[in-house]
C-alpha cells in the first residue's frame, strides 16, 4: 500500500511537470564535519556518555514551479567508527490556493518520503502554508500524520525559514514529533549559519558558503535520554 502510494505521488509530481513552468531553482553539494554526534554508530548503546565524530556529504534540489514546489536530498555518513549509511528525502508540495496581501501566501497539500539504508520507508502526509513575513526570505509550517515502518505512527510539525542581509545567511527547520506507546516526543533544530564568499573569489560555482550548522536533536530519533548537541563546520557549493 505504501509502494502505491508513492508511486501515486511521483506520477502526480510527473504529470503536473509535463506542462509545467518552473519559477526558478537551485541544486547545491555540501560536506558536513563534527564531533558530538549521538545514538548512530559504535556508540549506539550509550545515550549520556560517548559522542563520535560524523561527517556528511549531501546533494540537495530545491524549485519552484507553477503548481507547487519540490525539495529532495541524500546525505552519506560516514562515522569514525566506519559506521556509514545513506539517508534520503523527496517531499513535493502542490499549492491547493494562494492568499493575497496576506501573512499566508499558500495553503498546501504536502508529502514527505523518509528513507534510510539502516532499514526504514517513512511516509509523511500533510497540509502546511507559505508564509509572507517581513525580511524573511522564505517561512513555513507544516502538519504531517506520519506513517512509519518501525515505530508507532504519530504526528509532526515542521517549520522551516531563511533570512539573509548580504552575504550573511541563517537557514533550517525545526521538527517537532509527537509521543507515541514506543517513541518519546522530539525535537529537531537545525540552523545553519553560513557566509557567502563567492563575491570574493568569483562567481563560478554561484554561491560558497562556509559557516556552521548546529544540531539540538531532543530525544533523538524518539529515544528517551538521547540528547545530541552538535556544532559541525560547513561547506556548501551552489551549482
Amino acid at each position: 500500500m505504501k509502494k502505491q502510494l508513492l508511486a501515486a505521488a511521483v506520477m502526480a509530481v510527473a504529470s503536473a511537470g509535463v506542462s509545467a513552468e518552473q519559477f526558478w531553482s537551485d541544486n547545491s553539494v555540501s560536506v558536513l564535519y563534527g564531533s558530538d554526534y549521538k545514538v548512530d554508530g559504535v556508540f549506539a548503546g550509550d545515550l549520556e556518555g560517548d559522542t563520535f565524530a560524523l561527517t556528511t556529504y549531501t546533494l540537495e534540489h530545491v524549485s519552484g514551479h507553477n503548481w507547487g514546489g519540490l525539495f529532495y536530498f541524500v546525505d552519506r555518513h560516514k562515522g569514525e567508527d566506519g559506521f556509514t549509511s545513506t539517508y534520503q528525502e523527496f517531499s513535493p508540495k502542490v499549492t491547493l490556493t494562494t492568499i493575497e496581501n496576506s501573512v499566508v501566501k499558500n495553503v498546501n497539500a504536502a508529502f514527505t518520503l523518509e528513507s534510510s539504508s539502516t532499514g526504514f520507508d517513512n511516509y509523511l502526509y500533510g497540509v502546511g502554508v507559505d508564509l509572507n513575513i517581513p525580511g524573511m526570505n522564505f517561512a513555513s509550517a507544516t502538519v504531517y500524520y506520519a506513517d512509519n515502518d518501525n515505530i508507532d505512527d504519530d504526528y509532526q510539525l515542521t517549520l522551516t525559514y531563511g533570512w539573509s542581509q548580504g552575504n550573511f545567511n541563517i537557514d533550517g527547520y525545526i521538527d517537532y514529533s509527537t509521543k507515541t506507546d514506543d517513541s518519546e516526543a522530539n525535537l529537531h533544530f537545525n540552523p545553519q549559519i553560513t557566509y557567502d564568499l563567492a563575491p570574493m573569489i568569483g562567481n563560478a560555482f554561484g554561491k560558497v558558503k562556509v559557516g556552521i550548522e548546529y544540531s539540538y536533536w531532543g530525544n533523538k530519533y524518539g529515544i528517551k535520554d538521547a540528547d545530541q548537541n552538535a556544532i559541525s563546520a560547513l561547506l556548501k557549493v551552489h551549482l
